[in-house]
């Protein structure tokens, strides 16, 4: 797979040009904006590019709460809420959250980008083509899809005590699979957690009817079965191609949803095989206690499938296929990138990140940087150019005469006062690890030049060794400071 095209980097003057059709992308934060890929009636979601401690560049995705919902105390909450879920789930098949940013009166959350389409995106164009997908890669997609689910459904918090977290939206619209075959589960918007602040009034419906389950369509308490049941319409709509409950109006899709009263796959046409048949229906059931009581259940029935219909199934051969359907869209994505460039010279806010308590110290976010020059790297680059600006002193040997070599000369101190100061300081000086204990207070007095008892002087005159020592106390200048001069051999 050819791996995705960056946008052009400048930084210096010099470098800004570029032409009419160039884009400069715009700074948010720690991140540059690039092309808008998704809108809603709550937020657009950006491609966007930042850097880590290294210099290397990212991909995220960005998604910036429209302007006229920031005013919403109680959605911004959710958002928060949903920032939180997210970033305490680590799973490889759920799509991570660095960070949620208040900047002025901007809010934004920085997630991972995943570079691929959503499922709906996949069945749509599948439908386009009068094609169908394979009923072994729609069962991989939603074995990985209730991986996610399984560990979701059983976080707990640092105490250990349960977090009840159900997602409450699994749609084609939220799960994502990447053009190497990855599967993400993302959009924790709606998902309950025992922490969250904003809680949802009794018979207000969140989510999309037409994959809720019937106990989220009464407006019941849920957990984890209902996410299996939704997984199970998600299911329904890969291997048939139509979603599971249709009606003419919002109301009846309510009724259908509540009686799980579903059109059997073959009436659409889908030749799904008997066990992946069995395995949908129990998903699908109406009662909760006659479903898969635990997604890694549900999960587990269909790696068992999976292990007998496609013993040798890989991601790859799912990345094969959306690239296959996706090829002119890859092409047209790769061009949109190549039209920005990058200012890494703007200077803005990085903003406040209102999660930062659930991430903690030495979270990703932390090392992301709009700028890809490294502090060393910076200081690096001082450094070599103030050594370009010194001026060049030639070398010694090029300032002497051609017949002398100037490692066979002498070299004699001028000031005859400095010199017996340091002749006598290496005579007084201890010898390391010879008597240092003992020696110490002695060491430091002859290297003052202040003696409390002439005995203590070690052998000698008294009253010499004090007269050879006083040039040691009018020592002005370092040895390195005294003028030298350069005899030539005899």
């Amino acid at each position: 797979m050819e791996k995705l095209t960056t946008p052009t980097i400048y930084s210096s003057p010099s470098s800004r040009y570029h032409s009419k059709w160039m884009r400069v992308a715009r700074q948010l934060g720690r991140y540059h904006l690039l092309d808008r890929i998704a809108v809603g009636g709550m937020a657009e979601i950006y491609r966007a590019t930042t850097f880590d401690s290294h210099g290397i560049k990212h991909m995220v995705a960005i998604k910036r709460v429209l302007r006229h919902l920031v005013e919403d105390d109680d959605f911004l909450q959710m958002l928060v809420d949903e920032a939180k879920i997210t970033s305490l789930l680590d799973h490889p098949n759920i799509a991570r959250v660095y960070e949620f940013v208040r900047i002025a009166d901007e809010y934004f959350m920085a997630m991972e980008y995943v570079d691929g389409r959503d499922l709906r995106a996949l069945i749509d164009r599948i439908k386009d083509r009068e094609r169908s997908l394979a009923a072994e890669d729609a069962a991989y997609v939603m074995m990985r899809v209730l991986d996610a689910l399984h560990m979701v459904h059983n976080k707990a918090d640092g105490t250990g005590t349960p977090l009840n977290i159900v997602h409450r939206d699994i749609s084609p619209s939220n799960v994502i699979v990447s053009f190497d075959g990855q599967v993400k589960v993302c959009d924790f918007g709606i998902a309950k957690a025992r922490h969250s602040r904003v809680q949802t009034r009794v018979g207000v419906l969140k989510g999309k009817v037409k994959y809720m389950s019937p106990e989220q369509a009464m407006g019941h308490k849920l957990d984890g079965r209902s996410d299996v049941f939704s997984c199970g319409s998600v299911l329904y709509e890969l291997v048939c191609k139509h979603p599971p409950f249709t009606a003419q109006d919002e109301m009846a899709l309510i009724f259908r949803v509540r009686d799980a009263k579903y059109v059997r796959p073959a009436k659409h046409g889908a030749d799904i095989p008997s066990p992946l048949d069995r395995i949908l229906r129990r998903m699908m059931t109406r009662s909760r206690d006659s479903r898969y009581q635990t997604a890694k259940e549900a999960a587990d029935a269909l790696r068992e499938y999976l292990a007998i219909e496609a013993p040798d199934y890989r991601p790859a051969r799912l990345g094969e296929l959306l690239r296959e359907h996706f090829a002119e869209d890859i092409e047209k994505d790769q061009q949109k990138l190549r039209e920005f460039v990058i200012d890494t010279e703007a200077a803005g806010p990085l903003g406040d990140n209102l999660i930062s308590e659930v991430l903690g110290e030495g979270a990703p976010y932390t090392r992301f940087t709009p700028s890809p020059i490294t502090p060393d790297q910076e200081a690096a680059r001082e450094e070599m150019m103030e050594t370009r600006l010194m001026p060049r002193v030639p070398a010694p040997e090029s300032r002497l005469p051609p017949d002398v070599d100037l490692h066979e000369m002498r070299t004699m101190i001028i000031d005859p006062d400095e010199r017996m100061a340091r002749v006598m300081k290496r005579k007084h000086r201890p010898r390391p690890g010879a008597h240092f204990h003992q020696n110490r207070a002695l060491g430091t007095q002859m290297r003052t030049g202040h003696y409390a008892d002439p005995d203590e002087k070690g052998d000698g005159d008294a009253a010499e060794n004090e007269e050879e020592a006083d040039p040691t106390n009018e020592m002005d200048e370092p040895l390195h400071a005294a003028k030298t001069r350069i005899l030539k051999p005899e």
